[in-house]
């Protein structure tokens, strides 16, 4: 039983974390390694003799053309999915606002994202679990189920969360004000999930793009 409530708790609860810059380092070895791959291309075409020198020269400009149309091909999917995951207005030198939705088994969760330009500073949750998932069959059961989990967001500065039990349901709300939280305590709360360097801070895009990798869907509110 326990196990089970773990897992609704971490469904219902969806602080998403997503550093800046995080593909920096990747980008530079991989340009690194292909230009010991050319240099050492080069030299055993110069130790080779001259017919096989003009073979492989005649070789390499056709795996020159076939690289260069796979580096076309994958820039333009590339830019087709990140044209696909940012399927929102966005401003990056203003303020933006994203809402996105997810729901499975009953269970509801809305994100929403304040950003100044891509480095987002709030994001809000409201999230709905009904007690049948739970397990629980009223708020007074709901709310002993779920109290070692709300004690884990108690005095967390930047970080305000309260759950309302209804007649049949629970609900979550959750702010987390990214200009007075600590990322590095908060990516430790149950649910939690992050990439990247949080020092970087919360990258808005790249958060949306998370998310909808993840199904979750943008909305209007």
């Amino acid at each position: 039983m326990k196990k089970w409530l773990m897992l609704c708790m971490a469904l219902l609860l969806s602080v998403t974390l997503v550093a800046c810059g995080s593909d920096d380092s990747d980008d530079d070895k991989d340009t690194k390694d292909n230009e010991s791959t050319e240099d050492t291309a080069e030299e055993t075409t110069d130790n080779d003799e001259d017919s096989e020198e003009n073979a492989e020269a005649e070789e390499g400009a056709a795996a020159d053309e076939e690289s260069d149309t796979d580096a076309e091909e994958n820039a333009d999917s590339g830019n087709d999915a990140a044209t696909e995951a940012q399927d929102f207005d966005f401003d990056p030198n203003g303020e933006n606002t994203v809402t996105l939705q997810s729901e499975e088994a009953g269970v509801i969760v809305q994100l929403t994202y304040k950003a100044d330009g891509d480095m987002v500073y709030e994001q809000t949750a409201n999230n709905e679990m009904p007690y049948s998932v739970l397990g629980v069959s009223t708020p007074e059961e709901a709310e002993e189920a779920m109290a070692d989990y709300a004690a884990d967001f108690e005095g967390i500065e930047g970080v305000t969360h309260n759950f309302e039990y209804l007649d049949d349901k629970v609900v979550e709300t959750l702010t987390v004000n990214y200009d007075e939280a600590d990322v590095n305590e908060v990516s430790q709360l149950t649910g939690s999930e992050f990439e990247g360097d949080l020092s970087g801070g919360v990258s808005l895009q790249q958060s949306v793009q998370m998310l909808q990798a993840q199904g979750y869907e943008i909305v209007e509110e």
